[in-house]
């Protein structure tokens, strides 16, 4: 009986040492965001794109590869591809001081132009642009 009672003893101490360790296993290494965020930029770049009417940009940053595509969008009338290159340096430079990144993003795609209609049959233009930071 009292053989039975250490092993049970034995084995309950093996199985709580287990989960400790496991538990300060995952409170040294915490969970990785894997999610892709989006975000609306505020248009304080007037100065880049004086001519483009209705501008937004978006940015969507993914923190676990360090991409970051960023869509500049304004009335195809207006658009020009200049300013909206301008813009986009801007708008990734700004990002790159706000999250400590100390090298410039590296491209991944060719920067893409797509013309469209929106709900209101009104031609818009958006510039795409696809980098990457280095993260390590």
């Amino acid at each position: 009986m009292k053989k039975i009672f250490v092993l049970l003893t034995v084995a309950l101490f093996a199985v709580g040492a287990a989960f400790a360790q496991t538990s300060t296993e995952d409170a040294a290494n915490p969970p990785v965001d894997i999610s892709t965020q989006v975000r609306q930029i505020e248009d304080v770049y007037a100065d880049f794109h004086p001519t483009a009417k209705s501008v937004s940009i978006d940015l969507e940053y993914t923190p676990l590869t360090g991409e970051v595509i960023l869509n500049y969008t304004c009335m195809a009338a207006s658009f020009d591809q200049g300013e909206a290159m301008n813009t986009v340096d801007a708008v990734l430079e700004e990002f790159g001081i706000e999250n400590q990144f100390t090298r410039k993003p590296t491209f991944v795609r060719k920067d893409r132009i797509r013309y469209y209609k929106d709900g209101r049959d009104i031609r818009m233009a958006t510039y795409r642009r696809c980098v990457r930071y280095d993260v390590r």
